[in-house]
């Protein structure tokens, strides 16, 4: 059984278990100390508490000191019945204006009027303003304009409002106790309990603490409290707490308690020790894996991009530079507020930061060695890539797709600069983000590239493979590779097919010509020996039948087994022309005279229009005239009779057409195309003679002048037409 696996997978495991504790141990080293100040001072909600209560003792003890609320609410009522009496009298001494105090006009509209038969307004412009409110209830209101009278009932309600709140809270304070004593008059002026200076307590101050330094209600509290001659004291005592409090005063010791041990001068010493046994036991036992396991983390880190490598290698310097010169509280926070995800964050993020400046010195050290090169980087090859497609859509005449690959090139390369400033001077977390979110539209910058330059790779591997330019299309990878892949694959199969069509075909050519070949020289035999027998005159008259019946079959069969050779060749290239400049009217004439005794037994009656004059054409008389005699007795053999045969002969500047037209005796229910293969016949029964080779070889003969051989079928009209050109090279 192999073993290796889990013991490597127990390496690589404590690896990893020894890299954290050297984190943590980093990490608790650099934990500062927490001065303790006292849980009013250290535990932001206590502290706020504290303020709010000095602000409420302020108002009471001092803005409000004196303040009768009785009196106040009586000055409220003897402002209000002044300012009802006022209006009724003016309003008498006007009759013009209504009970509202409106004029009354004949269109029945109505003006607002004030004092004085002027128009009401709400200027507020002579308000009160006032620092103590006491003086609210000791002014004299009759006085006073409308505006000054609303405002000063507005500003009694609120004092009286305001004072009733402070006095509410205070009595509902439970969590904090004070005590207010007047220097100058050598008493306790305010208290909410008779034991602050017997109980215990957790933690207490004065208001001439700098804490107090907030400014209410126009100076700060413990100016006020001073120039006032007053002594303020503020307790958390131990018993009879609120839940929130408690929970609040739980908090702030645990988390001394916390920092006590992270910053304790041991926990990191036992760290680094515990790493650094695990480093011996891999060094001693284990140091195999624990190459494997750097040059694997390696591996992974060299397969990242150059730049990104750059910039976190600078993020990882700055992290550890900003941990190691500042203080630092931030796990003690996070393990007293049970924040553990933070916590294994914290950890997480040190060992990733630590391992890459580990993995950035080990980089730089193996480019000062030579051990790699900057062709080996990532950036280097997508470059190298990109240029070659760059050089390829120039080469094809892509001259748009060059200038969008060099911009969208521009487009990732331009926020480098940026980046690194951006990244030197951020949070490592902010900077890490930018970097992703800097990676992430790269890689979509690259895919745009790719897809742009494999599409016109593939519009031009195409092109060239309809021109016949392309034999072998290179194998891409990557993205968008699969279509010019599969069309590598087409174009190996057509390859891989023609060839094997051609050598299909040389070997049926070779097979055709050799059987020919060896057929003919016992079919001589066969056909010079049924000659002697004819010469002998034999008396048997069913003998000689035989022979007449065995001599005709031998013939046909030699003029197939001369077609057979002859298309062979063709077909094969063998077949040279003998071309000189004939006369093309004259060997159709010649040919239409040495057929004249078959044609008048035939019953077909031909209509021949031919030109008056000579057309000299360059060809091989011999092979042409083959071609005309097979279209002719091609009419011959699958006409009717008693009907007609065409032939027409058409001169035109570059070529001559000739028009061969007859109706066949056999239904053509196929396409005329298919007559021009080998052995192909109208007579699909065959018991008419012919060996279905002689439309075949009459293309090939004029393909080899240049020329074409069309089939046209019309019903049962079947028609040939020959084309040639009238200038051969």
């Amino acid at each position: 059984m192999d073993t290796r696996s889990p013991n490597k997978a127990s390496a690589y495991f404590l690896i990893v278990v020894m890299l954290i504790v050297l984190s943590c141990g980093f990490i608790t080293s650099l934990e500062s100390v927490m001065q303790h100040s006292g849980y009013i001072h250290d535990n932001a909600a206590v502290k706020d508490e504290v303020l709010r209560l000095a602000k409420n003792l302020q108002r009471y003890y001092i803005y409000y000191d004196g303040f009768d609320p009785d009196a106040a609410q009586e000055r409220v009522t003897a402002v209000a019945n002044y300012y009802k009496q006022r209006s009724l009298s003016e309003l008498q001494q006007q009759p013009e204006y209504d009970v509202f105090g409106r004029k009354i006009e004949s269109d029945s509209s109505y003006v607002d009027r004030g004092e004085s038969g002027t128009a009401k307004t709400n200027d507020v412009s002579g308000a009160l303003d006032v620092s103590d409110p006491k003086e609210l209830y000791t002014a004299d209101y009759t006085q006073m304009s409308d505006a000054e009278l609303t405002d000063l009932e507005q500003k009694l309600n609120e004092a009286i409002e305001n004072h009733k709140n402070v006095e509410y809270y205070l009595s509902s304070v439970h969590d904090l106790h004070y005590y207010i004593f007047d220097k100058t008059r050598g008493v306790c002026i305010g208290k909410n309990t008779d034991e602050i200076f017997t109980e215990k307590y957790y933690d207490y101050v004065e208001l001439s603490d700098p804490m107090f330094d907030e400014v209410f209600t126009g100076e700060p509290l413990n100016v006020s409290f001073a120039r006032n001659q007053l002594i303020c004291l503020i307790s958390i005592p131990v018993s009879g707490l609120s839940q929130q409090m408690q929970k609040e005063i739980n908090y702030t010791y645990n988390m001394y308690s916390i920092n006590k041990i992270l910053s304790s001068a041991y926990l990191p010493l036992i760290l680094f020790s515990v790493s650094a046994v695990m480093l011996v036991y891999l060094l001693l036992f284990r140091r195999r894996e624990l190459a494997a396991f750097r040059e694997a983390a390696f591996g992974q880190y060299m397969r990242l991009p150059y730049t990104f490598k750059i910039m976190s290698v600078i993020i990882s310097c700055f992290y550890l530079y900003r941990l190691i010169v500042f203080e630092n509280f931030d796990l003690t926070y996070r393990i007293a507020n049970v924040y553990l995800f933070g916590v294994v964050l914290r950890v997480v993020l040190t060992s990733l930061m630590f391992l890459i400046f580990v993995m950035g010195f080990l980089h730089f050290y193996r480019y000062c060695k030579r051990q790699i090169r900057m062709k080996d980087e990532l950036e280097a090859r997508i470059a190298a890539d990109c240029i070659s497609d760059i050089k390829g859509a120039a080469k094809a005449n892509e001259q748009i797709i060059v200038v969008v690959d060099i911009a969208l090139i521009a487009a990732a390369i331009l926020p480098i600069p940026w980046l690194i400033v951006f990244a030197s001077n951020t949070a490592p977390l902010n900077a890490v983000f930018a970097l992703c979110l800097y990676f992430i539209g790269c890689f979509l910058l690259w895919i745009v590239f790719k897809y742009i330059n494999n599409s016109w790779k593939l519009r031009y591997y195409i092109r060239e493979m309809a021109n016949g330019n392309l034999t072998h299309i290179p194998e891409a990878h990557g993205i968008f590779t699969k279509a010019i892949n599969n069309l590598n694959n087409v174009n190996s199969g057509l390859q891989q097919n023609l060839e094997e069509m051609i050598k299909s075909e040389r070997l049926k050519t070779e097979l055709i010509t050799n059987v020919s070949h060896d057929l003919k020289t016992p079919l001589t035999s066969i056909i010079n020996y049924l000659s002697l027998l004819k010469s002998l005159d034999l008396d048997n008259e069913q003998a000689r039948e035989y022979i007449d019946i065995a001599n005709d079959k031998a013939r046909r069969l030699n003029i197939l087994i001369l077609d057979l050779f002859e298309a062979s060749k063709l077909n094969s290239g063998q077949m040279q022309l003998e071309k000189m400049p004939s006369d093309i009217v004259s060997l159709l004439n010649q040919t239409l005279g040495e057929l004249d005794y078959k044609i008048s037994q035939s019953g077909i009656e031909f209509k021949v229009a031919l030109p008056n004059h000579p057309i000299i054409i360059n060809m091989d008389g011999q092979r042409m005239w083959r071609v005309f005699d097979n279209l002719l007795t091609n009419i011959l053999k699958y006409s009717p009779e008693n009907t007609r045969g065409y032939i027409n002969l058409d001169e035109y500047e570059d070529n001559v057409v000739i028009t061969f037209k007859n109706v066949s005796s056999y239904p053509l229910d196929f396409d005329g195309s298919e007559l021009l293969e080998r052995f192909k016949r109208g007579d699909v029964s065959r018991s008419t003679e012919g060996s279905g080779l002689g439309l075949s070889i009459a293309k090939s003969i004029v393909e080899l002048h240049g020329g074409t051989l069309d089939i046209v079928i019309d019903g049962d009209l079947f028609k040939a037409i020959v084309t040639m050109p009238k200038k051969q090279e």
